[in-house]
């Protein structure tokens, strides 16, 4: 399991971790027991989740044993030192052949409905979520041969990937995503379900 470098950030990378073990580091670690807002978060975060994992179960024989939810990442405050953030930054990569089998059954707007509104999830769950795409790929080394649907997966993924690499700098003039702030500074979360 990663641990925290002295600047209260995880090293440059992701880490990929288990669901117990990600709670175990960034809610029940000793540094985070006086976290007025950890445990509520964490708590929120499981409930978001929950309501994918209710659709897979529902759903079991569509599915052919894809999760709808191929990892989920998680960044910003949350994945540091910071005592108290005030929600949980993420970015589910969401199986795209699963999402299909799902579609047009009852609940599945939920598919929806969990993205459309950052601030809507943040109020209600305290979970700031991002979607990718998630596709599986064979001729990664083809990319000529690159769907348009697969073009905007790798996409997806390498932008989100690099931004929860970066930090925002200590000037208030710079309101980051800029070039200034655009080097990797700090690690994040692969979480496992």
């Amino acid at each position: 399991m990663p641990t925290f470098a002295v600047n209260g950030f995880l090293p440059l990378g992701r880490h990929s971790v288990a669901l117990g073990d990600a709670e175990s580091m960034l809610v029940s670690a000793p540094q985070f027991r006086d976290s007025p807002t950890r445990r509520t978060l964490w708590d929120g975060l499981i409930n978001y989740l929950d309501v994918f994992l209710a659709l897979e179960d529902t759903y079991e024989g569509l599915l052919n044993g894809i999760p709808l939810i191929h990892r989920v990442w998680l960044g910003g405050s949350f994945v540091s030192t910071k005592l108290d953030p005030r929600n949980i930054d993420t970015t589910l990569l969401i199986d795209t052949d699963a999402e299909r089998s799902v579609r047009g059954h009852p609940g599945s707007k939920w598919l929806t409905t969990a993205f459309q509104s950052r601030d809507r999830m943040r109020e209600k769950y305290g979970v700031s979520p991002v979607r990718i795409g998630y596709r599986r790929v064979a001729h990664v080394f083809e990319p000529e041969r690159f769907t348009p649907e697969e073009r905007t997966y790798f996409t997806e993924r390498g932008v989100w990937d690099d931004w929860w690499q970066r930090c925002r700098l200590p000037d208030q003039e710079d309101r980051s995503p800029s070039e200034r702030s655009a080097a990797p500074a700090r690690g994040y979360l692969e979480v496992r379900l």
